[in-house]
C-alpha cells in the first residue's frame, strides 16, 4: 500500500499539480476541474501548500447513497455516474480536499490515479510523493518533527 505525500516547504505554487490532474481527469486543463487543491497562506509571501486528500474514509460514511468506496489501492473513490451532487461529503471533509463540479454536479476527490498519481509525476519542487506508507509514515513524522523543533 502508498500513501500520498505533502512536503509543504517545497511547493513552488507553480499549480501543475493541479493543471495535470484536470487533464489526466477531464483531457483539458482547468484548475477547477482539479482533485488537488493549492492554498495560498500569508498572502503575498509566496508560501503555497498542496491540500490532498488522505483518503479517511470520512466521506464514504457521509455519503447517503453509499457510492464512495475504498479501492485496492487504498484509494477512497466516489462512483461519478451514480453521485447526485448532494455535498454531504464536501461536508463532511476536515480538510476541504473535496468539491462539487459546477458542471456535471459531482463530487470531484482524488483517486491516486489508480495508483499512478499524476500529480507527484509533475511537481517540480518534490512536494509531492507517492511513498510505501511505511516511509510515508517516517517522512510524516520527520516534517512534524521538524515544526515542532522550528517553533
Amino acid at each position: 500500500m502508498k500513501s500520498l505525500v505533502v512536503i509543504p516547504e517545497n511547493c513552488t505554487g507553480c499549480r501543475r499539480c493541479m493543471l495535470w490532474c484536470s487533464f489526466r481527469k477531464t483531457g483539458f486543463l482547468s484548475l477547477v476541474h482539479s482533485r488537488i487543491y493549492i492554498t495560498e497562506l500569508r498572502s503575498g509571501y509566496g508560501f503555497d501548500i498542496p491540500v490532498v486528500c488522505i483518503h479517511c474514509g470520512l466521506c464514504m460514511h457521509a455519503c447517503p447513497l453509499n457510492i464512495i468506496k475504498r479501492e485496492k489501492t487504498g484509494a477512497i473513490v466516489v462512483d461519478e455516474e451514480k453521485c447526485v451532487g448532494c455535498g454531504l461529503c464536501v461536508q463532511s471533509c476536515p480538510y476541504g480536499a473535496i468539491t462539487v463540479d459546477p458542471l456535471t454536479k459531482c463530487a470531484l476527490k482524488c483517486d491516486l490515479c489508480n495508483g499512478d498519481p499524476e500529480c507527484v509525476k509533475h511537481c517540480p519542487g518534490g512536494a509531492l510523493s507517492y511513498l510505501d506508507v511505511d516511509k510515508a509514515v517516517k517522512v510524516k513524522r520527520a516534517i512534524y518533527a521538524n515544526k515542532l523543533k522550528s517553533r
